[in-house]
């Protein structure tokens, strides 16, 4: 068996600011192996691991339930959450989807992944849940990041890694036309996360490569406000990663000389 990633990511300058202490809340009541952060503070864990300034605001914490693994259930997870003080608030409309756990201002977002086998679906509260776009392949492809606080508390979260939390944003900016400049702010942000896109080329499967090229061709002007909002030294690499999985199939072979 394969060993499982493990990244360490010391507190940015200032430490970790709101909605963090809430999500280290959540890990203390509901292990990593249950869940797998996405969203807001996925993007701003990416950017702290490489160093980046963070520039994503975010209110809430967004969670991906590991229903698919056995690993948790819809009702386990609404008992923590219950126990911490939260509510499951539910829509005046019997249709709509069930995601949202409320504590005064405090939020989680609670999902699914998109293509659960059919006797792993759940429910909340009797309400179907929100199934995040791109959450099944996400899931398949997660690391441990081990987060320390300025005083040296540790929390593990489970998040895609690098590439996965890309395609994620790219299923996102394709499902979602409510905020499409938001996930295109993510995707030059993850996409300077990603040190060599030649090694992760091969990696790519079915609509994963359709993801990133269609932020792609949104993110094709470089003087767009999403490039932008990183710093001029980071601002290159990003666009160049971008770029080659979005255009690229295979990775260049290194020809050798004679005599090498």
């Amino acid at each position: 068996m394969t060993e499982r990633e493990t990244w360490t990511i010391p507190a940015p300058a200032g430490g970790w600011s709101t909605p963090w202490p809430q999500c280290m809340e959540l890990a203390a009541a509901i292990p990593s192996t249950q869940w797998t952060l996405v969203g807001g503070l996925m993007v701003q864990l990416h950017a702290t691991a490489a160093g980046l300034a963070i520039t994503r605001p975010t209110s809430d914490v967004d969670i991906v339930l590991h229903i698919e693994t056995g690993a948790t259930t819809s009702a386990k997870v609404t008992h923590r959450l219950i126990r911490l003080g939260y509510h499951l608030e539910l829509s005046l409309d019997a249709n709509a989807v069930a995601h949202r756990f409320r504590r005064g201002d405090d939020q989680i977002e609670v999902m699914i992944a998109d293509h659960p086998a059919p006797k792993m679906v759940t429910i909340f509260g009797g309400r179907l849940p929100f199934r995040i776009p791109g959450g099944t392949q996400a899931l398949k492809r997660t690391v441990d990041a081990l987060i320390v606080s300025p005083t040296g508390e540790e929390t593990l979260l489970s998040i895609p890694n690098q590439l996965w939390a890309l395609v994620l944003k790219g299923a996102a900016y394709l499902e979602d036309s409510r905020d499409r400049g938001r996930h295109l702010e993510d995707a030059a942000v993850l996409s300077a996360r990603i040190s060599d896109p030649y090694d992760m080329l091969a990696l790519l499967r079915g609509s994963d490569r359709s993801r990133i090229t269609a932020l792609h061709n949104a993110l094709k002007d470089s003087a767009s406000t999403a490039w932008l909002l990183l710093e001029e030294q980071y601002r290159q690499h990003a666009q160049d990663v971008l770029r080659i999985l979005a255009t690229n199939t295979v990775a260049p072979q290194v020809v050798k000389r004679l005599g090498e």
